[in-house]
């Protein structure tokens, strides 16, 4: 079992909601491009405080709407963020997934923190009804300006991989085809987001980076969340359909 190390609590959800403002246009483009309208059941896998859920519902309006979290503290959130919608608690990486057959899979940015993202992409294929459809999102790869923000990459990489994860989980599906897309934030907006996990991480006695390396951090990414002099961050993700 894998340890999802950019926590749970309300500054989690807070940080959550910021990406998924992010990657909102890129996403929705995908499930308009290949989720399948009216699905009879649409499972969202590591669904967090359903943001990601609501997107879905919103993109595809299934018939049965089920998010699976690990957190219950999450799906506490997500309850009230898609009030129409079924959570329920369960390890995303054990099969059968619950309300299997789907019609429609999704998973954005949850392959990175489980240990074989290809094994469990293509187990997970096994629960699609017939002419269903995996809709896969992961981090590939982060184009950033040398100093804070490819530090906190270089970091974040190390906390997920102790954590059991493998941070680019996109490069590990690229067997299975799928293009890149660039999901592009101003500097600013990346550092907001990054300074959530770093002051989680520096309350964390587990984290393998010591702390002053993480305060140090921080502080810089205060002056970029300030200050991004005009640049950006690519998060470069892996969109990938898959069919049973």
């Amino acid at each position: 079992m894998t340890t999802y190390t950019f926590g749970d609590d309300s500054s989690a959800v807070e940080r959550l909601h910021l990406v998924a403002s992010a990657y909102h246009a890129v996403s929705r483009a995908f499930l308009e491009a290949h989720a399948p309208a009216g699905a009879g059941v649409a499972l969202d896998l590591g669904c967090g405080p359903g943001f990601s859920t609501q997107l879905v519902d919103d993109v595809c309006s299934p018939g049965a709407l089920i998010g699976i979290d690990s957190s219950d503290r999450f799906l506490a959130v997500a309850r009230a963020t898609v009030p129409r919608a079924v959570f329920t608690t369960h390890d995303v990486s054990a099969a059968p997934l619950p309300r299997a057959p789907a019609d429609l899979m999704y998973a954005r940015l949850l392959l990175a923190h489980l240990p074989d993202p290809l094994a469990t992409a293509r187990r997970w294929t096994s629960d699609l009804a017939p002419g269903g459809v995996l809709l896969v999102e992961d981090l590939e790869d982060i184009e950033a300006p040398a100093g804070p923000l490819r530090a906190y990459d270089e970091v974040s990489a190390r906390i997920v991989r102790h954590g059991g994860g493998v941070m680019y989980g996109g490069a590990a599906l690229a067997p299975l085809g799928g293009r890149r897309t660039p999901v592009t934030v101003r500097a600013a907006a990346a550092a907001r987001i990054y300074r959530f996990n770093v002051r989680r991480w520096i309350a964390d006695p587990g984290v393998p980076v010591p702390g002053d390396e993480l305060r140090r951090l921080l502080g810089e990414l205060d002056a970029v969340a300030t200050d991004d002099h005009g640049a950006t961050v690519s998060w470069i993700v892996r969109q990938i359909a898959l069919r049973p």
